[in-house]
């Protein structure tokens, strides 16, 4: 039987011109099993589940589309969740932390992660491509698979980065030294933390550890590295702005008293060096 799609509207006008059932529900179209009916009536009654089953059609596609979208922004938030994770990996380090075996186990667990986004990626592209491309934007899936390939390719990057094998340990310590000098207290931080455990220069690797710290505003953590220089080397031309910088973090932690005594040592043994210039500065507005 050939159906005439009408307007939901229409369907509900037009029924209401035919005549009226009889009083023993022959020709009621809402009947759950109508009987009686004029053609006229059966036509109605056709398009009127053909348009109910289209609505079933519609809530369903657009209960798919709800549910990849739920699924595109869980997986947006595992991309950033992976982002942050490898940006704040540095600060996670500890002084005898194993580089090499962190290294290995951050890519071991990356690699997971790569595996586990690609298979979400590979399952949702082929319930995009079975939905009617009216109801899918097939351009936000592009921008998502491109952002996951660029957080790739940049760990990877990051972690060729990082390691160290196949370099001596002198040409590490002078490439940490120049990322100190540009402000790259990141690669600098690693670079020195890996001499300590090789025990290459240690006395001068913590002091820099101590001088990143100390420009991140990690105060504890540079008072630690310098103490644990100048135990190691006393004698070093760095001395008298370690004993400074102590003094500055000391202060800087509330701890005046500590502040002093070392403000006193700059000036009592580097009386002519810039730092014992500006020891008696704080010294004399520590109150």
């Amino acid at each position: 039987m050939r159906l005439f799609l009408l307007p939901l509207a229409a369907v509900s006008l037009f029924a209401a011109s035919i005549q009226e059932p009889s009083a023993f529900g022959a020709g009621n179209l809402d009947s759950p099993q109508p009987y009686g009916l004029t053609d006229d009536q059966k036509h109605i009654l056709a398009n009127k589940r053909a348009i109910e089953v289209l609505q079933k059609r519609v809530i369903q596609q657009q209960q798919i589309i709800e549910r990849n979208s739920e699924r595109i922004d869980g997986l947006q938030s595992i991309l950033e969740g992976l982002t942050q994770k490898l940006h704040t990996y540095d600060q996670s380090l500890k002084e005898t932390a194993d580089i090499n075996g962190s290294l290995e186990e951050l890519a071991q667990s990356q690699s997971r992660n790569f595996e586990q986004i690609r298979n979400v990626l590979t399952e949702m592209g082929a319930m995009i491509d079975s939905i009617n491309a009216k109801y899918v934007d097939k351009e936000r899936f592009g921008q998502l698979e491109k952002a996951f390939l660029d957080f790739k390719k940049s760990y990877e990057s990051y972690a060729k980065k990082a390691s160290f094998s196949g370099k001596s340990n002198a040409s590490i310590f002078v490439e940490a030294k120049k990322a100190f000098a540009r402000g790259h207290y990141d690669d600098a931080k690693r670079g020195f933390l890996h001499l300590i455990k090789k025990h290459y220069k240690p006395a001068t690797s913590n002091y820099y550890l101590g001088e990143i710290a100390y420009r991140q505003g990690r105060y504890k953590d540079a008072i630690a590295y310098y103490k644990k220089s100048a135990s190691l080397y006393d004698k070093s031309s760095f001395m008298p702005t370690l004993l400074f910088h102590t003094g500055v973090s000391f202060q800087r932690l509330g701890d005046k008293k500590q502040a002093r005594e070392f403000y006193q040592s700059v000036i009592a043994l580097y009386p002519k060096t810039k730092s014992a210039r500006l020891a008696k500065s704080y010294l004399a507005k520590l109150k």
